[in-house]
């Protein structure tokens, strides 16, 4: 006890030293005070910038939630163009109606003001209504035109309102010491106030149209119901043409939420993108048009045909048939697939031009070389290779006339595997051409290694290796242009972006022998299976193909389905178009020469007029004695 009170006696001394120490002194006790006013000021200041500045923006938010409501609006579309800015594809607005239940005052009114317009509110609709649901679809896609009167009517009905109101409060005034009569006259004020159709919801969104129904319907391709692009231009330039949403802010100014006003966010938009197309509409129609002729006349099951432009690549028609209306509902998939660049299947004789141009630009042989066809009936490895139009020795050229398997195969055996392979390969064949639509297939040939004996001389012909229409014509082009290969351009310009003039893929033939396959190809449409392509005062040149279908059922093939083709070039020469023409199992007569020539033939005639190609032939018109 004693030594808890010394020490207590001890720390009281203790404080009394300090107080009493030089540390207290007038000097140190200012500076204190000094310090602590600056510390004080410190602390005030950063409580304002709490207050103005972090507080303020997160109270901002709070008011901004509360008296403005941010949405995000789908911007329109953007339209799908020919080459001459026709529309091919586009979109216009149109609106939605929806009804608040639980805000309607005047179902009467509200029924009277929309059955106007013949908009009716079915027995789900009144059931809804019954139930006080918030939400209910009324009607869909209405056209602008009713919404603006639709809207006027309703703004009528509110100038009624608001004179009501004016001449409501004016009575007021001459009664002011009327109790009753104020009463009567509050009640009918109130009533006046309410809006008795803030309970129609009008929203609005854009609606995909197609004004030229099936035409390129498989180039352009079509929308899916969430409006993302499903297949064709459409899906591959998806995100071109959606663009970005707009942000708009509008006001709230009543505990309904109801919006009075709107005006577009600060925020920049993007427009959508127009994509403008190398397709053009009259060519475009043109082939549809000799195409499905073709298709009703020969019963084939599938047709397709492309124009392409040899000297910048540019795809002017591209048709695939059957064919489907981007404004109806599709409801197989595979009816959105373009056969153009899809389909791939066995060449047949078009192909032949490959192994031409690789002995001619080897100059294993030339145009006036003879091989002998041995009568239309070849063994090698085995089994035989045989023709249909029986020939002994004949030229090069009159082998690519008579279409002659034997003399294709005697010619590749000569090549070689390493050569012919790596010639189907620079024509562009065994790989997609890259073109800027979705879906497009590569074909198929088998590595060297894969090869059978028989191979070699199969393939020269069309057989054992796979094709898309598209790079077929595009290997033709290359013969065209004097032996360039390009990339088949489908878009001309994306908004302000313009494409490429053309891309070179790559060299594939010298200029010489992309003029000595031209000569041959004019002599196969003057002297040979190709004379039904012949077009009056031009000159053509092009290859038939009549190719056999593989029966994977039976592992060989068929000798009832055939795929007819002709691809050709017009004016033969100097062409400026080239054109492609395939039918998938024709009934009856599937030779190319009678199926396929004679489309080519109407469809480059209507395409030179279009174009105003000039003629490369004198024609001879027969003077009438009028004698």
């Amino acid at each position: 006890m004693i030594k808890l009170k010394q020490k207590k006696t001890n720390i009281k001394e203790k404080i009394k030293d300090f107080l009493n120490s030089n540390f207290w002194s007038k000097q140190t006790r200012y500076r204190i005070i000094v310090w602590s006013i600056y510390i004080l000021f410190i602390i005030v200041i950063l409580k304002l910038i709490n207050l103005q500045i972090f507080q303020h923006l997160n109270k901002d938010k709070y008011v901004q939630k509360v008296v403005y409501k941010e949405t995000e609006e789908i911007q329109q579309r953007g339209f799908i163009l020919d080459r001459n800015n026709n529309v091919l594809a586009g979109s216009i607005k149109v609106y939605n109606i929806d009804l608040d239940a639980k805000m309607i005052e005047d179902l009467d009114l509200v029924e009277k003001l929309l059955s106007k317009y013949g908009i009716n509110l079915s027995v789900d609709n009144l059931k809804s209504i019954k139930a006080r649901k918030s939400h209910i679809s009324i009607k869909k896609n209405i056209p602008e035109n009713t919404i603006l009167k639709l809207k006027d009517d309703i703004s009528k009905e509110k100038k009624q309102a608001e004179k009501e109101i004016s001449e409501i409060k004016k009575e007021k005034k001459k009664y002011k010491k009327d109790k009753n009569k104020l009463k009567e006259l509050n009640e009918k004020l109130e009533k006046a106030k309410k809006d008795k159709f803030v309970c129609i919801k009008i929203s609005s969104n854009y609606k995909r149209f197609y004004p030229e129904n099936t035409l390129a319907a498989h180039v352009i391709g079509k929308i899916n119901s969430a409006g993302a692009g499903i297949e064709g231009i459409e899906s591959s330039c998806n995100e071109q043409l959606n663009g970005e949403n707009i942000k708009r802010k509008q006001y709230k100014i009543n505990k309904y939420g109801n919006v009075y006003s709107d005006s577009l966010s600060e925020e920049e938009v993007e427009e959508s993108k127009n994509v403008v197309l190398t397709i053009d509409r009259i060519l475009q129609f043109i082939v549809e048009d000799e195409l499905k002729k073709g298709l009703d006349k020969t019963k084939a099951k599938k047709g397709v045909a492309i124009i392409q432009n040899p000297h910048n690549g540019e795809i002017l028609a591209m048709a695939s048939f059957p064919d489907f209306n981007p404004n109806n509902p599709v409801l197989k998939q595979e009816y959105l697939r373009n056969g153009a660049i899809y389909n791939s299947e066995e060449p047949g004789s078009t192909f032949k031009i490959v192994i031409l141009g690789a002995v001619l630009e080897e100059q294993l042989f030339n145009l006036s070389s003879k091989i002998n066809c041995e009568n239309g009936y070849f063994k090698y490895a085995g089994k035989p290779i045989t023709d249909h139009d029986k020939q002994g020795i004949i030229t090069v050229r009159q082998i690519l006339e008579k279409s002659s398997n034997v003399g294709t195969a005697k010619m590749a055996i000569k090549l070689g595997e390493e050569q012919f392979y790596t010639y189907i390969k620079k024509f562009g064949f065994d790989s997609a051409t890259g073109i800027d639509l979705p879906s497009e297939q590569s074909g198929y040939l088998a590595p060297i290694k894969q090869w059978s004996k028989r191979s070699l001389p199969t393939i020269s012909f069309g057989q054992e290796m796979l094709a898309t229409p598209l790079q077929t014509i595009n290997a033709y082009s290359s013969v065209a242009n004097g032996g360039i290969l390009l990339k088949p351009k489908i878009i001309k310009s994306i908004g302000n972006k313009k494409y490429e003039e053309r891309q070179v893929v790559r060299r594939v033939i010298s200029e010489d022998t992309a003029y000595k396959i031209r000569l041959a190809l004019k002599s196969v449409v003057e002297n040979g299976t190709g004379k039904s392509a012949k077009v009056n005062g031009y000159t053509v040149g092009g290859k038939t193909g009549t190719a056999q279908k593989y029966d994977k059922q039976k592992k060989g093939y068929s000798t009832k389905h055939y795929m007819a083709s002709f691809c050709g070039m017009i004016p033969a020469m100097n062409p400026e178009i080239v054109i492609l023409v395939v039918y998938d199992e024709p009934d009856g007569n599937y030779y190319a020469s009678s199926v396929a020539s004679p489309v080519f033939s109407k469809i480059a005639k209507r395409a030179v007029e279009y174009l105003q190609i000039e003629p490369d032939i004198k024609v001879k018109v027969k003077k009438i004695n009028r004698e």
